[in-house]
């Protein structure tokens, strides 16, 4: 497939081109290549690993990344529970353990209630006048290899809410660290699916 758009770019139907992955091998791949601009990746505290695995190739090779579900399917709002139901057609309902596609599409690959029991303890890192998306938001964009984070939005108020997180300073590196330290400790070990 990308020799057939590295032909379409080289007749002067493209100008530029790029991916949307699954896993780190598949980012990769494409950056392999050679002609892909961009890649849209998961991307979240709940998944760290393009960190360490994808940056600094992207960054050398001047490969934007786009980043995809950066609020974890809303865990990482921090307005989820339990108790919190999904509408039929939610993909969050019916694809909560990989029935229908990629697992790692829905909640970042966690399981749903493992998922709200570690948003609960993110939200003890949260500055007190910021919202957790807004936080979440923040430090996918705090780093260098981030072009933009594609977050989603059901309404006015929430897409205002994700443009705040443009307005915070980036997290201190003591927060990056302890986020680093979570991840490692809490996650790693719960993600489904390719990655």
């Amino acid at each position: 497939m990308l020799g057939f758009l590295e032909e379409l770019k080289k007749e002067g139907k493209l100008k530029a081109y790029g991916a949307s992955v699954e896993s780190m091998d598949e980012a990769l791949f494409c950056i392999g290549h050679g002609g892909v601009s961009t890649l849209q990746i998961i991307f979240n505290i709940f998944r760290q690993k393009p960190i360490h695995a994808l940056f600094n190739t992207a960054l050398a090779r001047k490969v934007g990344i786009i980043v995809r579900l950066p609020l974890a399917s809303g865990l990482l709002s921090g307005k989820m529970t339990r108790q919190t139901s999904f509408a039929e057609n939610d993909h969050r309902l019916f694809n909560r353990d990989g029935q229908h596609f990629n697992v790692g599409e829905t909640f970042a690959g966690l399981p749903y209630e493992l998922g709200v029991e570690l948003s609960d303890e993110l939200k003890l890192m949260v500055p007190e006048g910021v919202s957790m998306a807004a936080w979440a938001l923040r430090w996918c964009l705090d780093f260098d290899a981030v072009s933009t984070v594609i977050p989603g939005a059901r309404n006015p108020q929430q897409a205002l809410g994700n443009v705040a997180a443009t307005t915070l300073p980036p997290l201190s590196a003591d927060v990056h660290e302890k986020l680093a330290a979570f991840y490692q400790r809490s996650v790693t070990a719960h993600i489904r699916g390719p990655y």
